[in-house]
């Protein structure tokens, strides 16, 4: 198969994976605000990431659907959300703080 049609097919895969990481996200957030199912949104969902899949698995092979869209999936779901208020994500410290103060020498 041609590099461009991979890189091509890989770029569509990517943007479907990261916009079905996005609406599982809201998925999540619209079950939680109003307690029931939106299967509408879930289906989006489905067709989202079944484009990425195939998509992966032409450009890449079967693992690719693991490799690149559980990576993509992930990252994006975990940012949308974060976005959406569904929970908070802390850095430690910076490391200034969290050493100690130089000793003078005596």
């Amino acid at each position: 198969m041609n590099l461009w049609i991979r890189l091509s097919l890989m770029l569509i895969a990517l943007i479907a994976w990261a916009a079905g990481g996005a609406v599982l996200a809201a998925v999540r957030h619209r079950a939680r605000l109003h307690a029931h199912q939106d299967w509408a949104l879930t289906a989006v969902a489905i067709a989202l990431l079944g484009v990425g899949a195939l998509c992966s698995a032409a450009a890449g092979g079967l693992m690719a659907i693991f490799a690149f869209g559980g990576v993509c999936v992930w990252s994006s779901y975990v940012v949308a959300a974060q976005r959406l208020g569904l929970f908070r994500l802390h850095s430690p410290r910076p490391v200034e703080e969290a050493m100690e103060k130089p000793r003078p020498r005596a």
